[in-house]
C-alpha cells in the first residue's frame, strides 16, 4: 500500500530476551508504575517459551455458547 518493501529479521532468542530483561530491571529506577517495560518483556518471554500454557483447560465451565461471527459483532457495534 505504501510502496515500501518490508522484511522480517530475527531479533534474538529467549536467552537474549532474558538478558535484556535483567538489564532493564537493573537500570530502571524503582517506582510505583503498575506495569514497567521489563514486565511486558517477561510476559512475552514466558508466552514464547511455553510457560504460559493453561492446563487443563476448562472450556465447559460456561456451558454451551453459540459462536458469533466477526461480521455479526461488527454489525452490532456500528
Amino acid at each position: 500500500m505504501t510502496g515500501h518493501t518490508f522484511g522480517m529479521w530475527r531479533a534474538g532468542g529467549l536467552g537474549l530476551l532474558g538478558l535484556v530483561i535483567r538489564i532493564a530491571r537493573a537500570v530502571t529506577p524503582a517506582s510505583d508504575t503498575p506495569f514497567p517495560a521489563w514486565q511486558g518483556m517477561q510476559y512475552l518471554r514466558d508466552m514464547a517459551s511455553g510457560r504460559g500454557k493453561l492446563e487443563p483447560l476448562d472450556n465447559d465451565r460456561y456451558g454451551r455458547l453459540p459462536w458469533t461471527s466477526a461480521r455479526d459483532v461488527l454489525a452490532a457495534v456500528s
